[in-house]
């Protein structure tokens, strides 16, 4: 049985199953007229996403707030299947990014202003990724009712490229030197302009997740995906500011943490960055 924490809608909660495991479940009217603390018979529950930790269901919830349930349902939906299909292991945080970077893309392709990329072509070497980020096109299009356009393959590729691998949880030593360090990568934000406010608590507060997890990354030493070094001269580019600030955040990283970057990862802390210089 599950034990209702939150309702969401008619058809979603957050529930606690008899292990006591945080889980989101959905089923046609599950939670119709149901309260906080009501129970939900296993045989209804049509897709169950376990949340391993606190910090999942605080992403979810997150990405909640401003994220359309569908399209949370939907990416979360299109991950499981094509990690199931390619046992293709991910760090958690992809349900978060390609989330975000998905309705995003959505919501620019409702008001017609999605730019292309041009990303340089890096299929060759990651020729799972890609194949994933094809389906997940597919996928995106029919359950969606829009079309993502080719483009979209490369840059949802680049989000399976830098999720791979599990990682164990942080011991107490790690989590306060991350903390730490975030909180001093706040400092070096509000240096340049960028707080959180009201307007920017979205993508501010996503930063701050990617942030979190980048720490954990390089504190257990993971290799740089070589490949993606390529793309640091196009973000570098076409993103000089966004660029500049992430570079400082680097060395502020690499200075509080003693340890040899992953400049791969810069990609995406720029283009965090850059959404928030907007």
């Amino acid at each position: 049985m599950f034990r209702i924490v939150q309702a969401l809608n008619n058809n979603v909660a957050l529930v606690k199953n008899e292990q006591d495991e945080q889980a989101v479940v959905m089923g046609l009217g599950i939670v119709f007229q149901k309260k906080k603390g009501d129970l939900i018979t296993p045989s209804k529950v049509e897709k169950i996403f376990l949340l391993k930790t606190e910090e999942s269901k605080e992403n979810f919830l997150t990405l909640l707030k401003n994220i359309p349930l569908d399209i949370l349902t939907v990416t979360y939906n299109m991950i499981d299947d094509l990690v199931a299909k390619y046992h293709f292991p991910v760090q958690e945080y992809l349900y978060v990014t390609l989330t975000d970077h998905v309705y995003l893309v959505y919501q620019k392709l409702l008001k017609g202003a999605y730019q292309e990329s041009q990303l340089p072509d890096i299929s060759a070497a990651y020729v799972t990724e890609f194949q994933m980020a094809q389906e997940a096109v597919v996928i995106l299009n029919q359950k969606l009712s829009v079309t993502f356009p080719d483009d979209e393959v490369g840059r949802m590729a680049l989000q399976f490229i830098n999720a791979k691998g599990d990682y164990e949880v942080s011991d107490n030593n790690k989590e306060d030197s991350t903390k730490k360090v975030l909180a001093l990568i706040e400092d070096k934000l509000a240096k340049n302009n960028i707080k959180r406010s009201t307007e920017n608590s979205n993508l501010y507060d996503r930063l701050m997740i990617h942030l979190t997890y980048l720490i954990n990354r390089l504190q257990m030493n993971q290799q740089d995906n070589v490949s993606l070094i390529n793309l640091e001269e196009y973000v570098k580019t076409d993103y000089p500011k966004a660029y500049q600030i992430g570079q400082a955040i680097y060395d502020l990283i690499g200075q509080e943490l003693r340890i040899d970057l992953s400049r791969s990862e810069r990609v995406y802390l720029v283009i965090h960055i850059q959404r928030l210089l907007k």
